[in-house]
């Protein structure tokens, strides 16, 4: 069974370094590794250029691309290897070295209807449930739950690309990842397409070290514009035109209350909140995609303190 891993990074190097140790490192092998660098400007692209390995590619992007395009990139460089399944990885995603190992037996059973495979995420050692999730009724997503890790697997319908084995063949009878949905629920689009084949299995005997920080707030970011705006369009695409309205009414309110709350408060930040989902709304609808210089990893947005 060959192989592959594609590996997205952005101007995370010390992360960057582990993670393709730990590719390198692996009980079995990786027929191939393909890193992905999207235009780092922190000495990634340096370092990549003197590093040897003999199945190691580097495919630099020349602009930041997200993870959307990185993954898309990545993917369709992939295509013109011959693997059997491509792992799909960001650079904090540290493997455990038997990763390959683990997913490898369950492979080589050669299920027909098993299409993606993939071990648990772990952040400090606590499992992230949100990684692999449930699709219900109306795009209703729920979260793996811990009780399912005890069992040897369980099947789910979305993951991310926190540790995602996908089958060359489902990857060419699916296509390529939404390349313009810049970040955020391109992975979510992506298993829609995958579940359309069969089902993701997650091998719960592996994990991988997820190196990033649990969120404790759930306040809104400049990330928050692409979760919404990219929810819209999967929800044009896959469902009825009265589960999209249901969402965008939500949205439509939400708009609304932002104002009004900035107004009682005296807080801009509720203001900021209130154009997030106005923009949204708009591009989503109009499938104005890409990336928004509006919503970039350099806006801040923060809460603030009311004025009294």
């Amino acid at each position: 069974m060959k192989l592959g891993v594609v590996i997205v990074t952005y101007n995370r190097l010390d992360l960057l370094k582990e993670c393709i140790e730990a590719c390198i490192n692996q009980e079995e092998k990786f027929s191939k590794i393909l890193v992905v660098n999207n235009a780092s400007t922190d000495g990634t692209t340096e370092y990549l250029q003197h590093l040897k390995y003999e199945n190691l590619e580097i495919l630099n992007t020349g602009s930041n691309l997200g993870g959307a395009g990185g993954f898309y990139k990545g993917i369709e460089k992939s295509i013109e290897y011959d693997l059997d399944y491509l792992l799909l990885i960001d650079d904090d995603a540290i493997l455990n070295i038997s990763y390959n190992k683990e997913i490898l037996k369950h492979m080589n059973k050669k299920e027909e209807n098993v299409c993606a495979y993939s071990g648990t995420v772990k952040t400090n050692n606590i499992i992230q449930t949100e990684h692999r999730r449930h699709l219900k009724k109306n795009f209703k997503c729920v979260n793996s739950t811990l009780e399912e890790y005890l069992k040897e697997y369980f099947d789910y319908e979305l993951s991310t690309f926190c540790g995602l084995y996908i089958k060359m063949d489902i990857i060419r009878k699916i296509g390529l990842p939404e390349k313009d949905f810049f970040i955020w629920f391109d992975d979510t689009e992506y298993s829609l397409r995958i579940c359309k084949y069969g089902i993701i299995r997650n091998i719960n005997s592996t994990f991988l070290n997820h190196k990033t920080k649990i969120a404790n707030s759930t306040g809104f970011n400049w990330k928050s514009y692409y979760s919404l705006r990219n929810q819209i369009v999967i929800l044009k695409k896959y469902y009825s035109k009265f589960t999209l309205f249901k969402f965008t009414f939500k949205m439509r309110v939400m708009i609304i209350v932002g104002k009004i709350t900035a107004i009682l408060k005296r807080n801009n930040y509720y203001n900021k909140v209130s154009q997030i989902y106005k923009d949204a709304l708009n591009d989503g609808l109009k499938n104005n995609l890409g990336k928004n210089e509006k919503y970039t990893f350099n806006v801040k947005i923060d809460k603030g303190e009311s004025k009294k």
